[in-house]
């Protein structure tokens, strides 16, 4: 029931945006009782916030723990460019204005975005062995995963591997210039 759920959610979402989505139009949709649908969810929020979280699941890299600071940071971005370009790319300019309506929406894409960047600022700490300050790290973390945000989910353009890996170097050489000017 989960994927019908789900598939359902995106489609909704997409065509009539998060004010317009209904448990009634998606229990049809997804082959199930609107009840069903609230045993599981309490809410439309509930519901979207679980949407994302597993659709950035199903684009989470599976890395080892000695795989290079680069490497995660690549994979990791490479996966959300493969996000956006699956159904939540769909979603997120419409959640970017839901999100403006709704504090609790607010709040919980903002823990899951917390969430989700973990591994990109792990990886950028470690590149550089936490001699680059927090702020500094946030930073790049945040201009990594906005321009692929913005790219691929606001304006919808593809967006290639090779291209993935170009702005983590720009970003490894930055924050490489700030270290070496901490140093000097």
């Amino acid at each position: 029931m989960e994927p019908a759920i789900q598939a359902a959610g995106w489609g909704l979402l997409a065509e009539r945006g998060y004010a317009g989505m209904s448990f009634d139009e998606l229990a049809e949709r997804a082959g199930c009782s609107r009840p069903a649908l609230y045993r599981r969810f309490a809410n439309k929020r509930e519901l979207v916030i679980w949407m994302l979280d597993n659709a950035n699941r199903d684009t989470d890299p599976q890395l080892s723990a000695r795989v290079a600071p680069r490497t995660v940071l690549i994979e990791n971005l490479w996966g959300l460019v493969r996000h956006l370009g699956g159904p939540a790319g769909i979603a997120t300019p419409e959640l970017a204005q839901a999100r403006r309506r709704d504090p609790e929406l607010s709040a919980a894409l903002d823990a899951l975005y917390e969430r989700e960047r973990r591994p990109y600022v792990v990886a950028l700490d470690a590149a550089f062995a936490g001699a680059l300050p927090a702020a500094e790290v946030s930073a790049f973390v945040d201009n990594m995963i906005g321009a692929v945000l913005f790219r691929a989910g606001s304006l919808r353009q593809k967006i290639s591997r090779r291209q993935v890996q170009q702005l983590v170097d720009q970003t490894l050489a930055a924050a490489s210039a700030i270290v070496d000017g901490m140093r000097a």
